[in-house]
Order: structure tokens, then C-alpha cells, then sequence
């Protein structure tokens, strides 16, 4: 199995601990998340808990992501908050947003007229994430109001999700023209608020924090770039011939010897790595009931259903068909 990657519990679980409560026993997630800020979650967990909280609220990601606070994110969210300049907190989003979370990223690109924010979830076996694209994007615009003082309206808001059946709390939260099944999610703001002042800018602050946050970006990157690389290029060529490690070598320019020696750092072998693959890409095809088993079987690598089959039963002990109702029956 390759190492987890994990969300830390910070202060944010605490502050809502009601809204995911309920909801921790059937994902599996340690209820000292309600309790503690030192508790890390597997990344997959971390949005599963979203999706089954949003099943009593289904705008439950802008909701809460629009209530945020520099507290509820550690010495990041602190960072974001005293940043000398929007373009500065932009910055430090992009490189300590690992800090809290390994399993996503933010860049900003700026035109002429306009910044754009991307966020993504960087494992390609994670298919469902709405709640968490939307909490993440309405952060971005909470943390730059609460960094310039002023009430900030995007000029468009992407998601890469399918429009939900009410978007009331979107209209209303973003106020913007929102659109949907686009192929990142994008915040686009007006490139004037960079030069909006930070009115709540503490350079001293940021200065101490900085260290620390380099310190915990490079803990929680070194060991783990190389897995995504590996995994996404894995994924990326899964439905049509499963890259053979020769091909992820020269993809990574790396040598064969190399590339082994890093996986076996890890306790892995390429072969287990592609099954760790091709099983959460089928469990996730799997929980969209758009796909039918045939389609997952191809797109997973296997060219007869019932080789898939055989594959799933080996992973969980049921068929892919049970698998699925077993879902159905309890969502």
C-alpha cells in the first residue's frame, strides 16, 4: 500500500464540530478530530466526510467556507492573514497549502485584467469532491476579505462538478456567473485587488511564521512528491495500456535503478503500486452510477469484464454489481 496523505485537523473540525459529528463513525475518522489540532486524516476520509456531511446539507462546503477564520488553519491560515499584500498571501497559499493538506494544490495565475485561482485535488483516483472544491474556493474569497477589509465579488467561479439542483447559496455567496463541468475549479477576480491594502498586514508575524511553515512544507513534501508523480502517470494511461515502468522512468527521467530504489524507500514494489491504482480508480468509477461495468472494466486496463470481476473480489470479497448496491443502499 503507498502512504497516505493527510489533512490536519487544526482548529477547523473543532470550531464545527456538529456539522461532521454525526458523520465520523461511518467514514472512519477518529472523533479526537472534534478535539484535537494535531490529527491527521487520510486525504481520502477527509473528502468522503464532506460528501456524507453535505447529504443533510448539500451546500454545506460554501456554507461553512464562507464562515472561516485565520484560526481555524493553524499557523497557515495566520500567515494568509497578516500577509503584507494579496499577491504575498497568494504566494504563500501555493507553497504551504501542503501544510495543511498533501493532497491539493493552489496556483494563481494574473493577466491584465484579471487573477485567476485554481484549486485541485492532486490524487487522480479521487473522482467526487464537490464540497471540498467549493469550501476551498469560497476560503480564497473569505481569506481575501478578511485580509483587505473589503467585500470582494469574483467575476466567474468554475467547477469542475455538474450543477447542482440548487444553487441559491452559490448565486448568493459568490454573486457572480457560475459555471459548472468546467475542467478546473477556478476562482477569477479582478486583477485591481492586488493593489488593495492589507489592512490587517503584520510583517513581524509572518516573518516568525515563515520559518516554521518552510520547515513543515519540506516534511510534508520530500517523501511524497515522487508517489503523486508515479500515480498520476499510472492513472493517466490506465484505460489504454498500463505504463510500464521503463515508461514512467523516461516520463520521469529517471533511471529504472533509481526509480526502484526510491519505491522501495517507501516499502513499495511498481507492481503493488499499479493494483493500489487500478482498485481506487475502480472504487471510485464504481460510485458514479453513470458508469456501467463494462466502461469501468476498460477504463481500470481490463479488456473482459470478468476479469475485472475476479480483480474486485480479490480487493473487497463482493462483485463490482454488490459493491454498487450496497452504496446505493446506503447513501
Amino acid at each position: 500500500m503507498k502512504p497516505q496523505q493527510t489533512v490536519l485537523s487544526e482548529d477547523f473540525f473543532r470550531r464545527f464540530s456538529r456539522a461532521f459529528a454525526p458523520h465520523l463513525a461511518s467514514i472512519g475518522v477518529d472523533k479526537q478530530v472534534l478535539e484535537r489540532a494535531d490529527i491527521e486524516i487520510p486525504c481520502e476520509q477527509y473528502v468522503a466526510l464532506w460528501e456524507a456531511a453535505a447529504r443533510s446539507n448539500p451546500n454545506i462546503g460554501i456554507e461553512l467556507g464562507i464562515l472561516t477564520e485565520a484560526n481555524d488553519f493553524g499557523a497557515l491560515g495566520h500567515a494568509l492573514a497578516c500577509a503584507s499584500s494579496v499577491e504575498a498571501a497568494l504566494q504563500a497559499l501555493h507553497r504551504f497549502i501542503v501544510v495543511f493538506t498533501q493532497g491539493a494544490e493552489f496556483s494563481f495565475e494574473v493577466s491584465d485584467h484579471t487573477i485567476s485561482i485554481e484549486y485541485q485535488i492532486t490524487n487522480p483516483t479521487t473522482q467526487h469532491y464537490r464540497q471540498d472544491s467549493e469550501f476551498s474556493l469560497t476560503c480564497v474569497l473569505r481569506m481575501l476579505n478578511l485580509l483587505t477589509g473589503c467585500s470582494t465579488r469574483p467575476t466567474r467561479v468554475d467547477f469542475t462538478h455538474p450543477r447542482p439542483a440548487d444553487i441559491s447559496a452559490h448565486k448568493r455567496i459568490f454573486q457572480c456567473p457560475l459555471y459548472f463541468k468546467q475542467p478546473s475549479n477556478r476562482i477569477h477576480l479582478p486583477v485591481d485587488i492586488l493593489h488593495l491594502t492589507a489592512e490587517k498586514s503584520n510583517e513581524r508575524l509572518y516573518t516568525a511564521l515563515e520559518p516554521y511553515l518552510e520547515q513543515k512544507r519540506r516534511e510534508r513534501t520530500e517523501s511524497d512528491e515522487l508517489l503523486v508523480q508515479i500515480t498520476r502517470i499510472i492513472a493517466a494511461g490506465m484505460s489504454s495500456c498500463t505504463p510500464s515502468l521503463f515508461e514512467v522512468c523516461q516520463q520521469l527521467r529517471l533511471s529504472r535503478r533509481t526509480l526502484q530504489r526510491r519505491l522501495k524507500e517507501h516499502g513499495l514494489e511498481y507492481s503493488i503500486l499499479v493494483e493500489d491504482v487500478r482498485r481506487e480508480l475502480a472504487m471510485a468509477y464504481i460510485k458514479d452510477s453513470g458508469y456501467s461495468m463494462t466502461e469501468i472494466s476498460l477504463l481500470i486496463g481490463y479488456s473482459e469484464s470478468a476479469s475485472f470481476t475476479r480483480a474486485f473480489r480479490r480487493w473487497t470479497g463482493q462483485s463490482p454489481h454488490q459493491y454498487r448496491a450496497a452504496i446505493l443502499l446506503n447513501s
